[in-house]
């Protein structure tokens, strides 16, 4: 990964987390899962990036994280040779739980 690319996706991610603490704070509440998750997770959202980009082939444009339950997911939209793919990876293992063509169904 080039460090342009690093710096962006840092970048994008300390904007999200600064999102989501400002939402915190507009609603009242100390914190919300998504803010929260990756916390004690054992992969990191880099290395989620990483395995969608080789599992595609493609680039990430896109990452956050899903949370439903105890099930931490990082999801992953990445754009190359097959188009718009995205790739869900679970934050504790590392295996993908899950992919497609197309973007993030909501």
């Amino acid at each position: 990964m080039n460090t342009k690319r690093t710096m962006l996706l840092a970048f994008a991610s300390l904007m999200a987390a600064g999102a989501l603490s400002e939402a915190t704070l507009a609603n009242g509440t100390d914190e919300t899962p998504e803010a929260t998750a990756l916390q004690g997770a054992k992969v990191s959202l880099s290395q989620a990036i990483a395995s969608a980009e080789q599992q595609t082939g493609g680039r990430a444009y896109d990452a956050g994280v899903d949370v439903k339950g105890k099930q931490i997911r990082i999801v992953v939209e990445t754009n190359g040779p097959k188009g718009i793919q995205t790739v869900a990876i679970d934050a504790q293992s590392g295996q993908i739980v899950g992919s497609h063509a197309g973007g993030e169904a909501d």
